[in-house]
């Protein structure tokens, strides 16, 4: 049945792991009987925990979403993940919806990732909410919440339900939009005060008359909420349905509509100046990808959120980052935990299309001759990287398609294969996201890994010149083989590069050999003497050699250069150098001590420190063998609440112990 952009609710539950989201999504749902049963994580039967490993491991890994009728509206509710390595799914969520929930448990309120996911939503500018979950709790104080909160995030946060008492003796919850218990009256003029910003004229009026209608008051919450004026708050035990009809109620009256959140910006194709205005109207269509699922049985499903005009079967879309048109031969649209086959979907509409195979996450669909972009989410970037291969020769064909379908789902995974080791890299967020990932491969495309740390990219150079000399001589019957070069070896200047210099005068090489000579002293790069690792910022300067009128030949010439060149490196105080990445490390501030630690252990150096709302912001430069599982390490000292950027900075050598030990690990691999 068709419905109105302004009877659509779209909402997006986050917040951290064990606040109680999954609960809250099932609780929503059995309050308006799409379930018969309130669902729970801890016996499989959410609604949410829907794939072998949420089940098995009892936690949301990938969002879900439900559309719940409500009264005279549909809510369309996103479960999201609390994990921080999915963070990737909470963001391609907040993306797509007008309202965020941010569920925090009251022992625990501020976590690190409660905090980054409220600051997310922030920048995408859509409304926000809280839930409090566990007040029945022992020595949970809800006005202490409240305070931490506003502390935190500003006076916008108001609360719209509260408990009638803290820990244990909570059992019922007041409603303060209908002026419910003895603290109604106060917190009803604090969401007064936060409405009166919504406009000019309205704070006029709010200073005139010291106070809102009945009528403004009812009319601006949508519109508070919408622009970021207030953040209702909601006291809520989901498991024993507290505080679920006030919640529910509110949604269906006061969370802003498609309709009342308005205008989104979108630019130009191949620009990034978001200065269109894409109304949620009867305009020319426009849409969103906000997930990609890959399914061996049913295909490709691309999930998409509809920001303008309409869509019917059998319409034509253009793809606006490739330029592609699709005709849009079937539309699925959300119905409770279902998916069905629909003829229409109109401007604020979740909704799938199948068979698409070359679509993006973040991509853009509109009608034809109406070409905009709407800006991508902007995901972390993956930091825990593996090298794979798979268990049986079989599967070698299929393992790169295989993971490029998870990559096509997973903003945060990326795949690749080496051009200097071939091996296969496959990085993510973590050894977990790892895990299961590697779970995904064997479930949907049947192929099993293998897996290991992937080869650090160290480089070998020299220290100080040298000279060196090989005489190839091979007699085997018939015409031989004959070349002898002397030549120097010198450092250069890091970043120089290679170069071959021709001093060889008289002719004792001759001129048609010098090419080979070079060839010869080019091909002793790429496997240094030292370790077999590449060698860099080298100069080579031929000045000698000898000849054999018919023994020498091409090959003689640059067998001789790249072994004389072997020769002059052994001589020349071979180093290694390994690469050094800049990190920006997050944590709360109480862990600065113990992370600086950690770095320091790990051969980093601190470069900077900064503290934002209470967030600690580390900047190191470290050696990159040290980070390869910095994200197990990370999570240890801070239970969790910390995450880290890094990127390639530069080289630097290696201290001469560490490179005792690589360069005998290597020896023994190569036995």
């Amino acid at each position: 049945m068709a419905r109105a952009s302004d009877d659509i609710r779209n909402l997006a539950v986050i917040g951290h792991g064990h606040a109680g989201k999954t609960t809250l999504v099932d609780a929503i749902a059995h309050h308006l009987n799409l379930t018969t049963r309130l669902g729970s994580t801890a016996d499989g039967t959410s609604i949410s925990d829907t794939e072998p490993e949420e089940k098995e491991r009892h936690q949301t890994l990938a969002s879900h979403v439900f559309r719940i009728p409500a009264g005279k509206v549909d809510l369309e509710v996103f479960d999201t993940p609390g994990h921080p390595d999915f963070y990737a799914e909470a963001l391609g969520a907040l993306d797509v919806v007008e309202t965020a929930v941010l569920v925090i448990n009251a022992s625990n309120p501020l976590t690190f990732h409660a905090r980054q996911l409220w600051e997310a939503a922030g920048r995408i500018g859509i409304g926000r909410a809280i839930v409090v979950t566990h007040l029945d709790q022992d020595n949970a104080n809800f006005e202490d919440i409240v305070a931490q909160l506003r502390d935190a995030f500003g006076h916008s946060v108001v609360p719209a339900t509260y408990p009638n008492a803290n820990g244990k003796d909570f059992d019922s919850v007041y409603d303060v939009t209908h002026d419910e218990g003895p603290l109604a009256p106060t917190y009803h003029e604090m969401i007064e005060e936060d409405e009166a910003e919504v406009d000019d004229t309205l704070m006029e009026h709010y200073l005139e008359e010291g106070h809102l209608s009945p009528k403004e008051f009812e009319d601006n919450l949508r519109r508070a909420i919408a622009r970021g004026k207030l953040v209702p708050l909601f006291a809520i035990c989901p498991n024993r349905g507290l505080g679920m009809a006030q919640f529910v109620e509110f949604i269906e009256l006061h969370f802003p509509s498609p309709v009342c959140f308005g205008a989104r910006g979108a630019a130009k194709p191949g620009t990034d100046v978001y200065g269109q205005v894409v109304e949620p109207d009867s305009g020319p269509f426009a849409a969103k990808v906000w997930k990609v699922v890959s399914d061996p049985y049913v295909g490709r499903l691309t999930y998409m959120r509809a920001f303008r005009g309409e869509l019917k079967k059998d319409e034509t879309l253009v793809d606006t980052r490739t330029g592609e048109s699709h005709k849009i031969g079937h539309l699925h649209r959300f119905q409770g935990t279902e998916i069905i086959e629909t003829d229409k979907v109109v401007a604020g509409d979740l909704f799938a299309i199948s068979k698409i195979e070359d679509l993006g996450l973040g991509d853009t669909l509109t009608a034809e001759g109406s070409l905009l972009e709407f800006p991508r989410p902007t995901f972390p970037k993956p930091t825990y990287s593996r090298h794979i291969w798979p268990k049986t020769r079989g599967d070698e064909q299929k393992i790169g398609h295989a993971l490029a379908k998870l990559a096509a789902e997973d903003a945060t995974l990326q795949h690749e294969r080496d051009p200097e080791t071939g091996e296969l890299l496959v990085t993510g967020m973590s050894p977990m996201h790892l895990e299961i990932t590697f779970q995904r491969l064997h479930r949907r495309h049947g192929v099993d890994v293998e897996q290991g740390p992937p080869t650090i990219p160290y480089r070998e150079t020299i220290t100080v010149p040298a000279e060196g000399h090989h005489k190839h001589r091979k007699q085997s019957g018939g015409r031989g083989q004959f070349g002898e070069v002397f030549l120097r070896i010198a450092p250069r200047e890091h970043g120089a590069g290679f170069e071959f210099i021709d001093k060889v005068v008289g002719g004792s090489i001759p001129r048609q050999f010098m090419p080979d000579v070079e060839k010869g002293s080019r091909k002793f790069l790429a496997k240094g003497p030292l370790a077999g690792f590449p060698v860099v910022d080298v100069g080579v300067e031929a000045y000698d050699g000898k000849y054999h009128d018919v023994d020498s030949d091409s090959v003689s010439f640059q067998l001789a250069a790249e072994r004389a060149c072997v020769d002059g490196f052994g001589k020349a105080r071979p180093i290694l150098l390994e690469p050094y990445v800049d990190v920006i490390i997050q944590v709360p501030e109480r862990f600065t001590g113990d992370v600086a630690g950690s770095l320091s252990t790990n051969r980093g150096r601190l470069s900077g420190m900064e503290v934002e709302n209470g967030i600690q912001h580390i900047k190191a430069q470290c050696p990159f063998s040290a980070m390869l599982d910095y994200s197990t390490q990370l999570r240890s000292i801070t239970a969790g609440e910390g995450t880290f950027t890094m990127q390639f900075s530069h080289y630097e050598p290696v201290p001469s112990h560490v490179q005792e030990s690589i360069v005998k690990a290597n020896d023994s691999s190569g036995e």
